[in-house]
């Protein structure tokens, strides 16, 4: 027992209903969202990674000035920092980093900043990132 179906009995399927477009656009919006926190995430790590990178090598670069210098430490960058392709100092500036004033080093745009702190008493400087 059969029934013949006629084209007007037939549902017609040739695409999407509008609530299954609309939950589409919900779960793309959800997964960018997601995305684009993990990214934020990942850019300040960065960050914070090259700034303390440049905190420690700027130590290093202190402890050779100390050295070079008949016991005397680096009161500010200017002392003992060299851009790439400088004269050889204890510290090349990292790539895209800038000295932003005596005791001030910018990177990535100023994203970072790493403070120099002169010693007192003939003391070894201190760096601090911010």
């Amino acid at each position: 027992m059969s029934k013949n179906l006629t084209n007007t009995d037939r549902r017609q399927d040739h695409g999407f209903t509008l609530v299954e477009i609309l939950i589409a656009i919900v779960v793309v919006g959800i997964l960018a969202a997601v995305a684009i926190v993990g990214i934020n995430s990942l850019t300040s790590t960065g960050n914070k990674s090259a700034c303390t990178t440049s905190a420690d090598a700027a130590k290093a670069a202190a402890a050779a000035y100390y050295a070079n210098n008949n016991g005397v430490y680096p009161t500010d960058f200017n002392q003992f920092t060299s851009t790439a392709g400088a004269a050889p100092k204890e510290f090349v500036l990292p790539t895209g980093a800038t000295i932003a004033s005596t005791t001030t080093i910018s990177g990535n745009s100023g994203k970072w900043t790493l403070t120099l702190t002169a010693g007192t008493n003939g003391n070894a400087p201190t760096f601090a990132c911010s």
